[in-house]
């Protein structure tokens, strides 16, 4: 009972203040200080600790006016600010504090200097007799309303978009405080049922009896309240907020579930109109109005994929409603009663679908239905994906319907959840780490800390050492563009692949292949990616970083987990005679070379796929017979030969410290294991991301001594890593490289399809010759005409069909010298310009 009462006051209390709210007031202004948001976005929470809620958030830029400073529980300073009428907290290190003075509400400074004070006793007594006063009234009410219908929503607000308080069944009783109409234009009442109060559509309630009411008046200063016979009906409604969008492709859906219906798509910059939030299991989704192919659509995005600019409002409206005092007293007219329990919107799903993603793995199969359908075409790690939907197979995979560009056109396919990377949502501010975390990556330029301070929260056994290159970024990234050090699948799209004149032939419009034919160079843009650090530090990029050295904490088990569903998942005959373990033969090498089981195991992987129907080590190769090359040492197409049988001449060699000749899988597995702890990981390059690109190992020298050409490779077996460590929390060092003058955001992905050829297949011009002889390459010509000619026409086609060119036709010529141009546009929008000089 007392608990009861408690709980009254506390709602009384908070009746006061939502109708002391509807009544003006006058305002007075004060002079604060201000300052200026200097994250990228930062959270403003309800009180000074990272645990407490947030109230709204601010971006880079904004002005924010500052009422206080304090101390957190947490070790934090946070500052107490306003824009415009919200107020809430935010840590000091993401403000910069300007000499700029700003006119804000009285009313908020001295809430602020109240909130430090801890309020006067004779607020807290005003306050008390408000509880009293109402709970008194209240405690007086009566059941008046029974539910109707099963699994009724009690919300917070009177919304369908607000969150659930609680659900309840039919021929619960509950005591109706008020009635209104809110924004949806539905009645709602506000109802009480045991300590618990709420609004429920006033067409899941069946009025039983009298009605009795608690009202309140407050002004600024302090609160009281008083009973009143006829009940003051609060209605809440929403004032918009506003936002903006980041992300790209990210789906307006009809209800708060990413099952919902998708009714239009926005990318990073759209504006939002926001008018409510929709609390789901997983996360919080928000009902937007927003401009698409210029029509207003309405729906729900997630919020983590918007900016908040201006935060909702709850508006309270106060209007005095007679309330009927006879038992059985018809609902206002106003009010609609059905006879069915209306349906209400269905529950947001627990497993939302990120809108963008990237293929996990080497020759993915995309089929045409789950499981067994037919196969569209085959695709490798980073290719760009947008996911649907999602279902379960027969397989009891869960399996994605995505849509992606292959070759130049849209395709769409199903392909396993568990071969696509699936896109992270932009993270916000993180909390500040511990002393010895912040020191470690106290080097390391701003732009990384964020993200790994996220990573810390989760994997507080973790260490991070800050490896300075001493490089400029734009030297390394130039020497790592050379053509064919750094390859990617010949198939993959076409902004991904290199122009450059040793990498593509303009001209016949084909990419060169390396390494064998499979593979064309990759283009700047795409190595940027790569080479950027920071778009790894995430839940599974992280790997990339890990330190690979061996530790008795790697287990067998463990290099299970990650040969699961593979050709080594379990034990296999050797060519000896022998049978062994993969896993535990993994673990024994990784102990006896000082190197990670999880490197060796992953790496073999790579190399050999998950089927491992590679020649390299069938043993079966003519002439090699009986030979293995797990890591495909020495295996790259050179003098006529192919990488196979070039890694397996290097297998067939002798070299005792290597085990060589490996005439065994288990001494393949052995002599690949000294080679990469003698080579790389005790040359420094003991990380996945220094083997792939090697900044750090001068005495073999820079930018050479890389492992692998795939440049997607690192990041592939970092997936793989990670499945080593599923369930646990070990302690794991990482090594973060960092480069001299980075760019000052992460360097993007590339995603477009579009042919970059800008070549002319043909140039002609009336009336004479060019010079010299036509060549797409070439972009300068000259010729003569007669002196008689007072016109030319121009001719040109270009190579790909999908150019453009301009300039053609006829034009006037003078006596002497004239300059004509032609221009040839890449479907990417790429341009070729060529000069005629004509004369005449």
């Amino acid at each position: 009972m007392k608990r009861r009462i408690i709980m009254g006051m506390v709602a009384a209390v908070l009746l006061a203040q939502c109708i002391a709210a509807a009544f003006p007031v006058q305002v007075h202004s004060a002079t604060v200080s201000s300052g200026t948001v200097k994250a990228k976005s930062g959270f403003v929470r309800a009180a000074a600790s990272t645990s407490s809620a947030v109230s709204f958030c601010v971006s880079s830029g904004n002005e924010v006016a500052i009422l206080g400073e304090e101390k957190g529980k947490d070790g934090n300073t946070w500052l107490k600010v306003a824009v415009g009428t919200s107020v809430g907290y935010i840590r000091s290190d993401l403000v910069s504090k300007t000499k700029k003075q700003v006119t804000v509400s009285d009313s908020l400074v001295k809430n602020a200097q109240a909130s430090s004070a801890n309020k006067s006793t004779a607020a807290t007594t005003a306050t008390a007799t408000a509880a009293t006063t109402a709970t008194a009234a209240a405690t007086a009410a009566g059941a008046n309303g029974i539910v109707k219908g099963s699994s009724v929503r009690m919300r917070k607000n009177a919304s369908l978009t607000s969150g659930v308080v609680t659900y309840l069944n039919a021929g619960d009783p509950v005591s109706i405080l008020a009635e209104g109409k809110a924004s949806d234009g539905q009645m709602w009442y506000q109802v009480k049922r045991g300590d618990q109060t709420g609004f429920i559509r006033s067409d899941l309630v069946t009025r039983t009896g009298a009605n009795a009411a608690y009202a309140a008046s407050a002004n600024a200063e302090g609160a009281t309240a008083t009973s009143a016979a006829s009940s003051s009906s609060v209605v809440k409604t929403i004032e918009p907020g506003a936002g903006i969008v980041k992300g790209t492709n990210v789906r307006i859906r009809s209800t708060a579930s990413t099952s919902g219906e998708i009714v239009g798509t926005v990318s990073t910059g759209t504006g939002l109109k926001l008018l409510g939030v929709e609390k789901a299991t997983d996360r919080d989704w928000v009902k937007v109005e927003a401009t698409v192919s210029e029509k207003v659509v309405s729906g729900y995005i997630a919020r983590d994929y918007i900016t908040v600019t201006k935060e909702v409002k709850e508006v309270t409206q106060t209007t005095q409603t007679l309330i009927g005092s006879d038992p059985g007293t018809a609902p206002p007219a106003s009010s609609t009663v059905s006879s069915e329990t209306p349906k209400e919107e269905t529950p947001p799903d627990t497993g939302p679908v990120a809108d963008s993603a990237s293929i996990k793995g080497v020759g993915v199969r995309i089929r045409q239905a789950p499981v067994d359908g037919s196969i569209v075409c085959q695709l490798s790690s980073g290719h760009p994906l947008t996911i649907t939907k999602e279902t379960d197979g027969s397989d009891n995979y869960t399996w994605y319907q995505v849509s992606f560009s292959y070759l130049g056109s849209e395709r769409t396919g199903y392909v396993r959840s568990d071969l696509v990377t699936r896109a992270e949502a932009e993270a916000g501010d993180a909390p500040v780490g511990n002393e010895d975390f912040e020191e470690s990556v106290s080097s390391l330029p701003d732009t990384y800390k964020n993200a790994l301070r996220a990573i810390h929260a989760k994997h507080p056994n973790w260490k991070f050492e800050a490896v300075d290159t001493g490089l400029e970024w734009s030297e390394t990234l130039t020497a790592e563009c050379s053509v064919g050090k750094n390859l990617v699948s010949k198939n993959s799209i076409a902004s991904w692949k290199s122009t450059a004149p040793q990498a593509y032939n303009q001209a016949s419009n084909q990419w060169y292949t390396f390494d064998g034919g499979s593979w064309a160079s990759a283009s700047p843009e795409l190595i940027a990616y790569y080479m950027d650090p920071r778009n790894f530090l995430n839940e599974s990029g992280i790997y990339m970083f890990e330190k690979l050295d061996y530790s008795d904490t790697q287990t067998s088990s463990s290099v299970s987990r990650m040969l699961a569903g593979t050709f080594m998942s379990g034990d296999v005959n050797d060519s000896d005679g022998t049978a062994f373990n993969y896993a535990e033969m993994f673990r024994q090498v990784g102990e006896q070379t000082g190197v990670s089981p999880y490197l060796l195991a992953g790496r073999a992987l790579q190399e050999q796929g998950v089927r491992g129907a590679s020649q390299s080590i069938s043993g079966t190769v003519a002439g090699y017979e009986g030979y293995y090359n797990f890591f495909n040492i020495g295996a790259y197409a050179y003098s006529g030969r192919s990488a196979t049988i070039n890694g397996l001449i290097y297998a067939k060699g002798s070299d005792e410290n290597m085990a060589r000749p490996w005439n065994t899988r288990a001494k393949s597995i052995y002599g690949g294991g000294r080679y990469l702890s003698e080579k790389f990981v005790s040359k420094g390059q003991n990380t996945l991301y220094f083997q792939k690109f090697n900044v750090v190992n001068r005495e073999n020298t820079l930018y050479s001594h890389q492992y692998m050409s795939n440049i997607q490779a690192a990041s592939s077996e970092s997936s793989r890593l990670q499945l080593a460590y599923l369930g646990d929390d070990e302690e794991l060092t990482f090594r973060i490289p960092f480069y001299r003058n980075m760019p000052e955001s992460q360097c993007t992905k590339p995603t477009s399809d579009s042919n970059p050829n800008t070549y002319l297949a043909s140039l002609s011009i009336s009336g004479g010759e060019l010079s010299p002889a036509f060549s797409g390459v070439t972009d300068k010509y000259t010729v003569t005409v007669s002196p008689d000619q007072e016109s030319v026409e121009i001719k040109a086609t270009p190579v790909c069909s999908s150019s453009s060119v301009g300039g053609t036709g006829v034009y006037p010529i003078q006596p002497g010298t004239n300059t004509l141009y032609v221009g040839c546009k890449a479907q990417n929008g790429s341009i070729k310009a060529y000069t005629i000089t004509v004369y005449r």
